[in-house]
């Protein structure tokens, strides 16, 4: 239940449907949701530690995604998933690298449907592959709270041509296949360049609404 009102709030802090410096009251917020505090308090946690809430003199604030944050998360997300993509170049298997072709195979079928949150699930499924392919469970778990992050983001930012998408992570993919470590981490750099600018121009749009 805490993950999911996580997931609830993390939405409308990054949305703007929760505006900065409201204060995350867990008393409004368990009546809201219907539960009891512990949810909210854990909820509010994960927030904390993500830096969507700020404590003030023991009281949680909203505190906004900005262009900073966007650098931030996006020079981490580089550095662990470029270790991931070395890592499981390393020591998938063509099984592994198989499965992967599947998250691609189904991000096309989305793309026929122009099923856009379809989409945007396989996109996660497909970097997350690196993390669970490199066969260190540590840095697997150290992808996770980016995760979530990062999830919304997708949502928000993924482009309306799902088919060239598509293409794209096919041939990202396909770098990644012919086991050239550093072709695939500049493949990787390139890819998290051009999806950082998706979601500037993203927050920089939900600033002015």
């Amino acid at each position: 239940m805490g993950d999911q009102i996580a997931h609830r709030l993390r939405v409308e802090i990054i949305r703007g449907i929760i505006p900065p410096d409201t204060h995350l009251a867990e008393d409004h917020l368990a009546a809201r949701f219907d539960v009891s505090r512990g949810p909210v308090r854990d909820a509010l946690r994960q927030l904390e530690t993500e830096g969507l809430a700020e404590d003030r003199r023991k009281r949680l604030y909203a505190r906004a995604m900005d262009l900073r944050d966007v650098e931030e998360l996006y020079t981490v997300r580089e550095a662990l998933e470029s270790l991931a993509i070395r890592l499981a170049i390393e020591n998938a298997s063509a099984k592994d690298w198989d499965n992967v072709q599947r998250i691609v195979d189904s991000m096309a079928a989305a793309a026929e449907d122009d099923d856009g949150e379809r989409f945007a699930d396989a996109d996660m499924a497909f970097h997350t592959s690196f993390y669970a392919n490199s066969g260190n469970r540590r840095l697997l778990d150290a992808w996770r709270p980016y995760q979530r992050i990062f999830a919304i983001l997708f949502e928000l930012s993924d482009t309306s041509d799902i088919a060239s998408a598509t293409e794209d992570h096919q041939g990202f993919l396909d770098v990644v296949r012919t086991g050239d470590v550093e072709a695939s981490v500049r493949r990787l750099r390139l890819h998290l360049t051009l999806a950082k600018g998706h979601v500037r121009d993203v927050l920089r749009g939900l600033a002015h609404t």
